[in-house]
């Protein structure tokens, strides 16, 4: 499983847009078209920064034709734009998220799917279900997902563990868990005051084998570094960043 941080100010103002837009990605070669809601769905009714790096990089960064065939599930899906992406690369697309926003979801990937087939399905999921795990276990090729994407996943400390045991759930030998847009510890941010980047750092190992690796050009892919100086507290996302 990897994941990305992000700055807690860089997303773009979600709350100005209504309507229909449309990704390019792959110079050109993919077009992705997302309805966008703000005001009937809030947060999960438009695309972020996260949502757009994640859909970009499993369109670009992934070798030609990895998605072919591919059992694949979003959580969190809001407008589905890593859903629609993958599905228009020839994934079966799991897209889920809460039960007021499949509508909204299922009109997105009704832009994207092809009018011969049928690839893709939302499914209301509470992370803290297991009986609901368990149902689209059963959907599933193999009740294992070939890809698991997440993009700001992590808004609430309580959310963690149960965000951590259903990409678990989901994940098999060949699996590849991507999530984006966990937001870094502010500089502001009261001294022991644990950030949703500790919450997730002290709760992963106790599901996953965790390696943290240096990324050449990783600051500058971000959209901006930051310095020490930068950084506040001593909490535990702090003291990591601070040595890598």
């Amino acid at each position: 499983m990897t994941s990305a941080l992000m700055e807690p100010d860089d997303e773009e103002d979600e709350h100005a847009f209504q309507g229909e837009r449309e990704r390019i990605f792959c110079g050109g070669r993919l077009v992705v078209k997302t309805f966008e809601d703000f005001v009937s769905y809030a947060i999960g009714g438009v695309v972020t920064r996260a949502s757009e790096d994640l859909a970009r990089w499993s369109a670009e960064s992934a070798p030609e034709g990895f998605w072919e065939g591919c059992d694949c599930i979003e959580l969190g899906s809001g407008c589905g734009l890593v859903s629609s992406t993958v599905l228009k690369l020839g994934a079966r697309v799991f897209a889920t998220d809460l039960p007021e926003l499949l509508p909204h979801l299922e009109y997105n990937l009704e832009l994207n799917q092809e009018v011969s087939s049928s690839r893709h399905s939302v499914h209301a999921l509470d992370w803290g279900s297991q009986a609901a795990k368990e149902e689209l276990q059963k959907k599933m090729s193999s009740g294992m997902a070939k890809g698991i994407f997440a993009a700001n996943c992590i808004y609430d400390h309580d959310a963690v563990r149960s965000f951590l045991s259903t990409i678990m759930a989901f994940s098999g030998p060949e699996t590849l868990a991507i999530m984006c847009g966990v937001p870094v510890p502010s500089s502001t941010q009261a001294s022991g005051q644990a950030s949703y980047l500790d919450s997730f750092l002290a709760a992963v190992p106790d599901f996953f084998d965790c390696h943290l690796l240096l990324v050449p050009g990783g600051a500058d892919s971000a959209g901006r570094g930051r310095s020490e100086g930068d950084l506040a507290g001593s909490s535990l996302a702090c003291s990591i960043c601070r040595s890598h």
